[in-house]
């Protein structure tokens, strides 16, 4: 039996054998297709790596950040303490600095959770508003007047 796809030739001894011969050469260019997409992914991952590490202000930006990442708000809270009882101090003075520095922050977060509540409230208050001027000014346009009944 000679038979064949695509303009090749096959000389084989049954149709069955063709078609298992068939079967083989597309599950194999399939293969190659994904293995040529995967290669083109590559490829550009790579371009795209190649750009942000051979780029100089990525590399300033990295020193600049130094430990920046592993910073967190207790390392600030930290260094305003240090900063605040630098030199020789008490045991008394030392716990009244630090007191006085958790109250602050506490304060300061008491103030902005304040603010942010009444940012929220003026919003709610300004949409209300709002709200109201539009069905006010929806309402004067409907008109229930019978222009004829005057005559």
């Amino acid at each position: 039996y000679v038979g064949g796809y695509g303009g090749g030739h096959l000389v084989a001894d049954s149709y069955q054998e063709v078609q298992r011969h068939e079967e083989e050469r597309r599950r194999l260019a399939q293969e190659v297709k994904e293995a040529r997409e995967a290669a083109k992914q590559e490829r550009e991952q790579l371009k795209e790596h190649a750009s942000k590490v051979n780029d100089a202000s990525s590399w300033t930006a990295k020193v600049l950040q130094g430990d920046a990442r592993f910073a967190s708000a207790s390392d600030e809270a930290d260094r305003q303490l240090a900063q605040a009882t630098y030199g020789l101090k008490s045991n008394s003075e030392f716990k009244g600095t630090r007191e006085r520095l958790q109250a602050e922050e506490e304060a300061a977060a008491e103030a902005a959770a304040a603010e942010a509540a009444a940012r929220r409230e003026a919003a709610a208050i300004a949409k209300r508003e709002r709200q109201r001027r539009a069905r006010k000014q929806q309402a004067s346009k409907l008109s229930f007047d019978d222009e004829d009944a005057d005559g």
